[in-house]
């Protein structure tokens, strides 16, 4: 029986079908198919339900499921004790908000590549709701977003929180020597995307001090958002790391106002089970580690 038939199998059982397995191990769906052939031709036994559209394991197929887990635990052992020798390259697929590819995540990768040279990164950037789904559904293995994700199957480290700032360009900052809360209620809010934590918390913060109602403009892209602020179409409200090289430059001010400012925190997220939950762990505190002097009081500073 051929290592890597066994290694497939794992992978079509734990994503729940052939197609998600072709995506983690880079195949394609008939190379899937033949090499699930070929490992029951050599058990003598259907692992497989074949009249189910998703990847259901038969009884032999559970049975072959708890070897599989050991063996794919062995392999990620044997890799971790052999990490500065060996040359075989994992890839991790990694997930991460915008907040933090705009702030620390390029330079954690440089400082990553130094401790662990065999490991390689397939990065996708999304919304925090988009992340927490494809974690849960294994299409990632490590989210970096505004946790915790509360779920049994998922282990979550703190890693950061950011300072939500409001800012616009100096025309408009100039309006107020301190602005208070209906004055900043008065101007178009832009801000992160509508229904995400940091948007509702600025929704509620100002809405009581709106005439009318609150006039936000929500974007997905920090970018966007920040483009529009330059522009004079309103207020941005997103965190001050982000805006650091604006504020430098004096493109946006910040705010002057006495408003309590509310605060998004982070997570570096995983699934708790699994052959790779202790490299997953072991990136975090990684992160953590490497996070600790750019905080104060868990606020990241830039």
């Amino acid at each position: 029986m051929k290592v890597r038939n066994l290694d497939t199998f794992y992978w079509i059982a734990s994503l729940g079908s052939f197609r998600a397995a072709a995506d983690k191990l880079n195949l394609t769906q008939p190379a899937i198919s033949a090499r699930i052939q070929v490992l029951e031709q050599d058990l003598g036994a259907e692992v497989f339900v074949r009249e189910i559209r998703n990847a259901e394991l038969t009884s032999d197929g559970r049975r072959l499921f708890v070897f599989a887990e050991q063996f794919m635990s062995i392999n990620q052992d044997v890799l971790a004790a052999f990490s500065d020798t060996a040359s075989i390259e994992q890839t991790i697929r990694v997930g991460s908000s915008e907040t933090i590819v705009s702030t620390w995540l390029p330079e954690f990768m440089g400082y990553l590549n130094q401790l662990h040279n065999r490991l390689s990164f397939d990065l996708r950037v999304d919304s925090t709701d988009n992340l927490r789904n494809a974690l849960v559904a294994r299409e990632i293995d490590l989210a970096f977003l505004m946790g915790p994700i509360a779920e049994v199957s998922i282990t979550n480290h703190k890693l950061c929180a950011y300072e939500m700032v409001f800012a616009a360009p100096r025309e408009l900052a100039q309006l107020h020597d301190v602005w208070s809360p209906s004055d900043i209620a008065s101007q178009t809010i832009l801000t992160f995307a509508n229904n995400t934590k940091p948007s509702r918390q600025i929704h509620e913060l100002l809405t009581p001090h709106a005439v009318g109602s609150l006039d936000m403009t929500t974007s997905t892209s920090l970018g966007a958002l920040i483009r529009l602020a330059k522009s004079g179409m309103g207020v941005c409200a997103i965190p001050k790391a982000v805006i650091e090289t604006e504020i430098a430059s004096g493109d946006l001010v910040e705010l002057n106002t006495l408003m309590e400012k509310p605060t998004i925190s982070f997570t570096a997220s995983h699934v708790s089970a699994g052959p790779e939950s202790s490299l997953m762990t072991s990136l975090s505190n990684s992160v953590i580690e490497f996070l600790a002097p750019r905080l104060i009081k868990n606020i990241y500073q830039s």
